[in-house]
């Protein structure tokens, strides 16, 4: 028989029994350990992995597969060198091969690449299970994290180059220490060597001050320490090297918990180039309201001036048109001559301030070189006949004969031109010479010369004549008399066309003055054929007679000009009605009333100007269609435009023309 079985007593079964139970509770709490390590290890916000020593992924968890977008499958069948960027290959293999003699790897960072092509950034902790050659790992993605520090720094660069370009730099005090502390940007403002622990700083900083701006920083200072209140202040500083600066600074206090100021900080801003800015543009705003001022004063002046002058040449061309004796035709022809003399005077100035303000701007229209250049000659004759000198008219036939440009403007350079060699020439000739210096299909090169047997002009004074206001010498000035600005005036008209006038002249001899503008042709059988203008000077007295019994209204306040303007009217219209207003306001209502045929309208009156009668006058039914005709003694630029844009319908300057005149009336009373 068998041995028999050794029997144990209750005792000793209860201790059994109680072992086993303990030992399967150990084991369950084992495998509880495992499941929720296993639990917390799949669901880690952190990439976990177990890798081997082949660089396979032994197991990966659930946000490892979550944040680079490859399936549990794809990671582990391939090394996990093929996920990791391509910069960061090295470092990492590198780290790999080293592990097992080092000790654990601590804030590793590689970058990997997502399947989508994005990089995410890892920081890893590594440790190696010397027993089965395992290493286990855990990852962050501190993606978000990197792009936020790099947003920092590149903002914390960008502040620091914002305060160096803006000039600003910072400084602390603490009151308890009594340690002061600067920016380097400070160090650079006031220009000192930056010495560590300086204790003469402050005194140094203070040196820097007006004693009046020291006083202002010490109560300053002393009213935000005792009240907390932050200042500022704007202030100059002279350097040690003498160098002015203007600075702004600011100061705050900083407390304790219990409310005592401890210590005070601040900003200072080197403001200087802010304040030569500042200075330049309130030095250029008076220029401008000086120039403002000069235009206005212009204005204001050509009106008072033209306002008299418009009597006195008016009413002398009227009676230069009546029988005098000898004696008094002499007179009255002289003081007219002299009055249109003045007016040349100020069109003159008013050109020249025009130019000089930018304000003159050439036109394009057709211009008919052949009648123009008659037309100039013609202006001349009578001077040229009574100095017995030859005056000569030379066209080249190689010249086109309409071209584009400003007719009024060239008129006025070829008019300054011969107006000086009348002046300065005494036998021989003045010839107006005009020959095209080259060509192309649409565009002609003409020169214009003007020739005289003249005094000529000594070579030292040769530049010196195109200045304004200037004459040769003070002799010339006395003896022929001129503001010295024609040339001047030419000179700049020139310049608006990139062309220049120059001069050949021998003292003794005679001068030459030619320039050169390049025009546009025009196809002459694509003209309207122009009226030549002493054709229209004849057929003036047949237009007059064309117009009979017309209702005028004029507005007028000066008794003068009225009375100039009723009998300029009243010759030209046969059995006129001239209807008499003062100031706007009785033009207005007078229209309303009588219903004229045409308002002549004054631009400064009283009560109320021109232009504030014409829009009233256009809104009203009764009376918007009236023609209304400007009157004025403003030539300054823009005035025409002003007129237009304020509904009236033309335009006349005083002085008054007579032919001017008629030919307005003309055009708007045979509409």
């Amino acid at each position: 028989m068998g041995k028999s079985r050794k029997e144990f007593s209750y005792e000793e079964l209860l201790k059994k029994v109680k072992e086993q139970e303990l030992l399967i509770k150990a084991l369950h709490d084992e495998k509880e350990d495992k499941i929720n390590f296993e639990y917390f290890i799949k669901n880690s916000p952190d990439l976990a992995c177990i890798v081997g020593a082949n660089a396979y992924f032994k197991m990966v968890n659930d946000s490892f597969v979550n944040v680079l977008g490859y399936s549990k499958e794809e990671l582990l069948s391939k090394p996990f060198f093929e996920f990791i960027h391509p910069d960061d290959l090295e470092k990492t293999s590198s780290v790999f091969t080293l592990l097992p003699k080092n000790s654990p790897v601590v804030d590793f960072e590689n970058r990997y690449i997502k399947k989508n092509g994005e990089i995410v950034i890892l920081q890893w902790k590594s440790n190696l299970n010397y027993s089965n050659n395992l290493v286990y790992s855990i990852a962050r993605d501190i993606t978000d994290i990197r792009k936020t520090q790099e947003k920092l720094l590149s903002s914390e660069k960008s502040l620091n180059e914002a305060q160096k370009i803006a000039k600003i730099g910072s400084w602390d005090f603490n009151l308890i220490t009594q340690e002061l502390n600067w920016s380097n940007e400070l160090y650079k403002i006031f220009e000192f060597e930056k010495i560590q622990n300086d204790t003469e700083l402050y005194g140094k900083y203070l040196s820097c001050f007006l004693p009046k701006d020291a006083e202002i920083l010490r109560l300053n200072i002393n009213k935000t320490i005792a009240g907390s209140e932050p200042y500022e202040m704007e202030h100059q500083i002279i350097l040690p090297n003498k160098k002015i600066k203007w600075v702004y600074c600011t100061g705050v206090s900083v407390t304790d918990s219990n409310g005592n100021v401890v210590a005070l900080k601040g900003v200072v801003q080197d403001i200087t180039q802010k304040k030569e800015i500042a200075d330049t543009i309130k030095a250029k705003e008076k220029a401008e309201a000086s120039n403002k001022a000069k235009s206005d004063f212009l204005a204001n002046m050509s009106h008072e001036i033209r306002t008299p002058l418009n009597g006195i040449i008016g009413f002398t061309d009227l009676l230069l048109k009546t029988k005098f004796d000898k004696d008094q035709l002499e007179y009255l022809s002289t003081v007219n001559e002299s009055a249109n003399t003045l007016m040349e005077i100020i069109n003159n100035i008013l050109d020249f301030s025009k130019i000089e303000s930018g304000k003159l701007e050439l036109i394009s229209e057709e211009i008919d070189i052949y009648e123009l250049s008659n037309q100039i000659i013609n202006l001349f004759k009578y001077e040229a006949n009574h100095k017995k000198i030859d005056l000569v008219l030379h066209i080249d036939h190689a010249v086109p004969q309409f071209i584009k440009g400003d007719s009024f403007r060239l008129k006025q350079i070829l008019v300054n031109l011969l107006s000086n060699a009348m002046k300065f020439t005494f036998s021989g000739h003045i010839k107006l010479k005009i020959e095209q210096a080259d060509a192309d299909e649409i565009v002609s090169n003409i020169k214009f010369s003007v020739i005289d047997t003249g005094i000529g002009i000594k070579t030292q004074n040769q530049k010196k004549i195109f200045q304004s206001f200037i004459q040769a010498d003070n002799t010339t000035t006395r003896k022929y008399g001129g503001t010295g600005l024609g040339l001047a005036i030419s000179s700049q008209l020139l310049k608006l066309k990139k062309s220049k006038l120059k001069l050949t002249s021998s003292f003794g001899v005679g001068s030459e003055f030619f320039f050169i503008i390049p025009f546009e042709k025009i196809n002459e059988k694509e003209n309207s054929p122009l009226i030549p203008m002493n054709f229209k000077e004849k057929k003036s007295s047949e237009i007059s007679n064309s117009l009979d019994n017309y209702k005028i209204l004029i507005a007028e306040d000066n008794k003068i000009n009225m009375l100039l303007a009723k009998t300029l009217v009243k010759k030209i219209i046969g059995s006129c009605t001239v209807i008499e207003a003062a100031n706007g306001y009785d033009a207005v209502v007078l229209s309303e009333m009588e219903l004229p045929d045409l308002i002549l309208m004054d631009i400064q009156m009283p009560i109320q100007n021109g232009y504030d009668a014409t829009t009233a006058i256009r809104k009203s039914k009764t009376v918007m269609h009236i023609p209304v005709i400007a009157l004025t003694a403003g030539v300054l630029n823009g005035e025409k435009d002003k007129c237009i844009s304020h509904g009236m319908s033309d335009y006349i300057t005083k002085p008054i023309v007579h032919a001017d005149l008629e030919k307005v009336l003309h055009k708007w009373l045979k509409k």
